[in-house]
């Protein structure tokens, strides 16, 4: 029989599991059209990471919100070590390092899922950055080698 934190690491792989293989599902149905999903994902994020965690939006700078989406997920979430954020005229670069998922993004794309559209970085940010009516559009580079993600929004 499992220990209690087996059950936990099991339970946590099951739910892992069943997220890839729906990304995946959904892209081969779907395909380019899946990245229309982000916003309303992300928007669930958004939901809880402002009810539980105090995050707040109105009237902030696009770089500012994502450098707090980026505290949240390091510091709340335990989703990556660290994150930096880096803009420029109209893109803005997120660096997740020490990110956990990244053997398992690898895999989708592997599978052949050409954007990650139900990365949860991704999706908060793009969710974060319509509500604040910034036009947007993302990408994640994965670094399974290194544990890193690059998430990239170009301002539209």
């Amino acid at each position: 029989m499992a220990t209690e934190q087996e059950k936990i690491n099991n339970r946590v792989r099951m739910w892992a599991l069943g997220f890839m293989g729906m990304t995946m599902g959904i892209w081969e149905i779907i395909e380019e059209s899946s990245v229309s999903l982000s916003p309303q994902i992300g928007a669930q994020i958004l939901k809880m990471a402002e009810k539980q965690l105090g995050l707040e939006i109105a009237g902030e700078k696009p770089e500012d919100v994502l450098v707090e989406l980026g505290r949240i997920f390091v510091d709340e979430y335990g989703f990556a070590g660290e994150a930096s954020v880096e803009g420029s005229d109209k893109t803005i670069r997120v660096t997740l390092k020490n990110a956990v998922g990244t053997p398992e993004f690898a895999q989708v794309l592997e599978h052949g899922v050409e954007k990650l559209f139900s990365h949860p970085f991704l999706c908060a940010g793009l969710a974060a950055l319509a509500r604040m009516g910034c036009k947007a559009r993302g990408n994640v580079v994965v670094d399974s080698a290194n544990h890193s993600y690059l998430v990239t929004f170009e301002l539209l």
